[in-house]
């Protein structure tokens, strides 16, 4: 029998679910392809493909929902699993949300999130790609002997989307990546950097010797790095660390976080929670966005949200069933793959642009530079802030010595309302970014 194509195939195991009882399906079918290489000082140490192909079925019955998902999409092994996801509904809890989004898809202008030239790619470009990172690094600074690794990736992906309103959606898409992380030496002193860009399209990725330049960059300028005295200091975060910081709070603005009051932004729609320097976006229609689709995983069309404009909290991001709940539109964030339900995530979300970025540390009398987090900090259900961090120490608007040991901490919203600058250098090598952002002030907590 030949074998079906995957989007027939979707929509086959759908309408096989309806026919066989249930009032609503919905199925979610996912390939996708990886492709890395890892070297270091020279050497391949890896070089991996992993491809997998999964389809998960959603069913809705009495308001309950079953739920089961595959890899193996023999004609048999699918029969049984629409016989099981329906099953599974008769053990489910009724729920009001159990049924499928109203909102869904229409099409859309052309988002270019799938590049022929990286599915084109071949491991042995990734292995040329990775090497001449790795010689850029060697060739910056007598102090760069070696590295941690150079990596250079693809990813391939096709979706293909089904539910009783939507016959049938589908979209393709790829990301290329290239890091280096150089170690540097002076003395008995050992530092890293890691330098990583990602994109949608091969023309769009920075050359491998600019990706070796910067990570040696971040090496060296570690080198020498010590604690300072406790304070309380203006404090910048650089545009990496930024991003980092707001991938933490995006779980404060999900509805469902709202609705559970695990969110200490609950109730505050309407209301100024940040600096008038603040405009927050998330947007799953960026053109060659690294999170860009067009339609998230329950097949509702994605959408630029402005979560909040000008400090005023005005949106929350939901997915369908908060939408219902809280009587408010879906804003595409329902996030997935085939082997999960959809939840709440972001799309590409980052802080807006604002004023020019080198002012933001010139202006600075005393303060911390901020290049890079450790571990976790953002607690966004009490809306505490504690993280260790590293940088640069900041005297009469210069950055003058390399600091690391110490932490940085504030309340949450005494920390959104006290962002005195935003700077200009907004760049997306992850689908959260920030500009460089300034916070009025907050507790250094170092050295005697």
């Amino acid at each position: 029998m030949p074998r079906q194509p995957a989007v027939e195939l979707a929509e086959r195991i759908r309408i096989q679910a309806e026919r066989s009882g249930a009032q609503e399906a919905e199925t979610y079918l996912e390939t996708s392809t990886t492709t890395e290489a890892r070297l270091r000082q020279g050497q391949v140490e890896l070089l991996q493909q992993s491809a997998i192909q999964g389809l998960g079925l959603r069913v809705f019955r009495d308001r309950r929902m079953g739920f089961v998902y595959t890899t193996d999409l023999r004609e048999t092994v699918l029969n049984e699993l629409v016989n099981r996801t329906l099953a599974l509904t008769s053990q489910a809890t009724p729920r009001d949300e159990n049924k499928i989004a109203e909102f869904l898809a229409v099409s859309q202008s052309d988002l270019e999130i799938r590049d022929d030239a990286v599915a084109r790619l071949r491991p042995e470009d990734l292995v040329r790609f990775a090497r001449a990172a790795e010689e850029s690094a060697f060739a910056q600074d007598k102090r760069i002997q070696t590295t941690k690794d150079v990596r250079s990736g693809t990813a391939v992906q096709e979706v293909y989307f089904s539910n009783t309103y939507i016959p049938r959606q589908t979209y393709r898409a790829t990301t290329v990546w290239l890091s280096a992380t150089p170690v540097a030496t002076q003395g008995s002193q050992r530092r890293e950097g890691t330098f990583i860009d990602r994109k949608r399209f091969l023309a769009d990725l920075a050359r491998p010797e600019q990706i070796g330049q910067r990570a040696v960059e971040r090496a060296l300028a570690k080198l020498g790095a010590a604690t300072v005295p406790s304070a309380r200091v203006p404090v910048v975060f650089s545009a990496e660390a930024a991003g980092v910081f707001l991938q933490g709070l995006f779980g404060a603005f999900s509805a469902l976080n709202v609705l559970e009051q695990r969110s200490f932004l609950a109730g505050k729609l309407g209301q100024k929670i940040a600096s008038q320097n603040v405009t927050i976006i998330d947007d799953g229609t960026m053109r060659r966005g690294l999170a860009s689709r067009y339609f998230d995983g329950e097949g509702v069309q994605t959408h630029r949200t402005v979560a909040v404009a000008g400090g005023i909290l005005q949106q929350y991001f939901h997915s369908g069933a908060t939408a219902r709940r809280m009587n408010a539109p879906p804003t595409g964030n329902g996030v997935r793959s085939y082997d999960t339900l959809p939840a709440i995530g972001p799309t590409n979300f980052y802080i807006d642009y604002g004023s020019s970025t080198h002012k933001l540390v010139d202006e600075v009398v005393r303060g911390l530079y901020v290049t890079g987090l450790a571990g976790f900090g953002v607690d966004t259900v009490s809306g505490e802030y504690s993280q260790q961090v590293e940088g640069q120490w900041i005297e009469k608007g210069q950055l003058t010595k390399p600091v690391e040991g110490v932490t940085v901490a504030g309340r949450l919203d005494e920390m959104l309302l006290g962002i005195d600058g935003v700077g200009r250098d907004l760049d997306f090598r992850s689908n959260v970014a920030s500009p460089t952002i300034r916070f009025r002030e907050l507790a250094v907590a170092g050295g005697a």
